[in-house]
């Protein structure tokens, strides 16, 4: 017999683990709230999304919580030890009217520094820098949906980048065949392995 589901809880007591320590006493009280029973898994890149800090990140799936959607798992996200997103059934959050799951994130704070102007840049990969790291950010159209993917750069890299409009295409265009190649789409763990390889060879 499973366990009745906890009453719903207010949003902002799911908020105050955000940021926190997983052994936060925070993060320990959402944890009850979910019913303290949890699997660990990756999270994996998909063939429409690939970003390395969500690639760094493992999710805490619980077990008897009820599901977020048809999709996920109720979970916490969590990377290097700290809580960086909640999704969340919405029957687990008092003043909730909806069947679509409640996410709760840090903001990622990405600030643009660089991106080609011009019609023909149209669809150009910006650069964004993260924190202290540097990302080449990109959208791909993949037929009936566009994929959106960031990839690391050092900074020298994209130093590179910014001063040789010729190179910027040259690296656009072939990361644009790999997020579209058929090896990509059938296994997409190959991602970040064949991007920085081309990265690291043209710059």
């Amino acid at each position: 017999m499973s366990r009745p589901l906890p009453a719903p809880t207010p949003y902002a007591t799911f908020a105050t683990a955000l940021g926190r320590p997983v052994d936060s006493a925070e993060v320990r009280r959402v944890v009850a709230i979910l019913g303290g029973t949890y699997d660990v898994r990756p999270m994996r890149p998909t063939a429409a999304r690939y970003d390395p800090d969500v690639a760094r990140t493992v999710a805490w799936d619980f077990t008897e919580a009820p599901p977020a959607n048809h999709y996920a798992a109720t979970h916490l996200a969590v990377r290097d030890d700290t809580v960086v997103w909640l999704t969340l059934a919405p029957e687990l959050v008092a003043d909730v009217v909806s069947d679509r799951a409640v996410s709760l994130r840090l903001p990622d704070e990405d600030e643009v520094v660089f991106r080609p102007q011009g019609p023909e840049w149209s669809w150009a990969p910006q650069i964004i820098r993260r924190r202290t790291a540097y990302l080449l950010d990109l959208d791909v159209g993949q037929g009936h949906w566009d994929g959106s993917y960031k990839f690391p750069l050092t900074p020298q890299q994209a130093a590179d980048l910014q001063a040789d409009l010729l190179l910027y295409r040259e690296v656009w265009d072939g990361l644009v065949r790999i997020c579209q190649s058929a090896r990509f789409l059938d296994d997409p763990a190959t991602l970040p392995a064949s991007a920085q390889s081309l990265i690291d060879a043209r710059c």
